[in-house]
């Protein structure tokens, strides 16, 4: 809950409670945005500033991606009002600033509206929950995204009950109107987990996601074919819950993923793709560790990390239909303070076609804290 000043507190250090947002998508904790609120004050105006520092060092040679190196800082400093215990006004800027430039790469509004109807169901508008906050897995969701383009707009609504938790959003990337010399753009998703098995120390949850990606539009200037591409994915995960001991918990998750485009044409080269992706999990005192196997024939994904796709980055016209990789990821977390987190990635990647070994290491500071501006009486 929240004290006086505003600051998340914990009224009793000694309970130990399981979230269960984190024992279902431990991948990416460090970096997401908790959507809820807790205690909120009426009539009351908080300043938060979110920020992540970060150098991420990919050493990539293969026919898809390039390597590349990224080092910068992104910056959100907002204003929050709510003017009752449901409603949060946000206002602010999304700054992202690579070293080695005197400009911004991004400086844009952040404008949002947000309704918690009960204690189960928010509804947003205006700048949404991105990116790693959408929990999906890195062939259809690149976690570099949250680095390079973690600003997404447009409708969003969450569930979060304890048998079951949904992410429905759309993000509108590129608005039209009459004439535009471009199309218009946008991606619509969902993200459903159902648990089906909840005991203190075992849990078995199914996820089931779609991600549509729509480029068209009625009143645009241009010849350019309307594209609407769709993945699918689903799955199983088993969860070993461990107290007290070395390891924290054990995890097994097993997902299919397909590719469809809705819109197949004479341009269109790939209409269907599929891949399944197997997994195991171990959390440990000193990081988490994971070993993946990837096999896909003709996947591709919009927003995927290229690296799982069957076409190149590098060539357009380069398509190789079968892909197998193995893919080892190392990630440490450690809370510095209540608004300061240290993360720190090491991910390999070993492609079975070439036998060749790829990977990237990286080092992150999360920032996230707010305090309590004024606080005015109810007339």
């Amino acid at each position: 809950m929240r004290g006086a000043d505003g600051r998340s507190q914990t009224a009793d250090t000694t309970k130990t409670t399981v979230d269960h947002r984190e024992v279902l998508w431990p991948e990416y904790s460090a970096f997401q945005t908790p959507p809820g609120q807790d205690s909120i004050i009426p009539k009351s105006l908080y300043f938060r500033m979110k920020s992540t520092a970060y150098f991420k060092n990919n050493e990539f040679k293969n026919p898809f991606l390039t390597g590349s190196s990224l080092i910068g800082i992104y910056f959100e400093p907002l204003l929050e009002y709510h003017p009752d215990t449901k409603t949060t006004i946000r206002a602010g800027a999304n700054l992202l600033k690579y070293h080695g430039e005197d400009r911004f790469e991004r400086a844009v509004p952040v404008l949002s509206l947000q309704y918690d109807a009960t204690d189960h169901f928010s509804l947003i508008f205006g700048t949404i929950y991105g990116t790693v906050n959408h929990n999906l897995i890195e062939p259809v969701q690149d976690f570099e995204n949250y680095l390079i383009d973690n600003y997404e707009n447009g409708l969003e609504l969450l569930w979060n009950y304890p048998q079951f938790r949904s992410d429905v959003w759309l993000n509108w990337e590129q608005f039209l109107k009459p004439g535009d010399p471009f199309q218009e753009r946008f991606t619509a998703g969902s993200n459903s987990t159902f648990m089906l098995f909840d005991s203190k120390l075992f849990q078995i949850t199914a996820p089931f996601s779609t991600l549509f990606r729509h480029m068209g539009g009625e009143t645009d200037a241009t010849n350019l074919p309307a594209s609407t591409r769709l993945n699918l994915v689903q799955g199983l995960r088993l969860n070993w819950l461990i107290s007290n001991s070395f390891v924290k918990s054990v995890a097994l998750a097993q997902n299919y993923v397909e590719f469809l485009e809705i819109n197949p044409g004479d341009q269109v080269t790939v209409p269907y793709g599929h891949g399944s992706y197997s997994r195991c999990f171990l959390d440990t005192k000193i990081g988490s560790f994971e070993v993946g196997y990837w096999k896909a024939h003709n996947f591709i994904s919009p927003h995927g990390m290229l690296i799982f796709q069957s076409v190149s980055q590098k060539d357009p016209l380069f398509l190789q239909s079968d892909r197998q990789m193995l893919v080892l990821k190392y990630q440490l977390d450690l809370n510095l303070t209540h608004f300061l987190k240290f993360a720190l990635r090491f991910e390999p990647y070993y492609h079975y076609d070439t036998g060749r070994i790829d990977h990237s290491w990286s080092v992150y500071l999360v920032f996230d804290d707010e305090f309590l501006i004024a606080k005015t009486k109810r007339k």
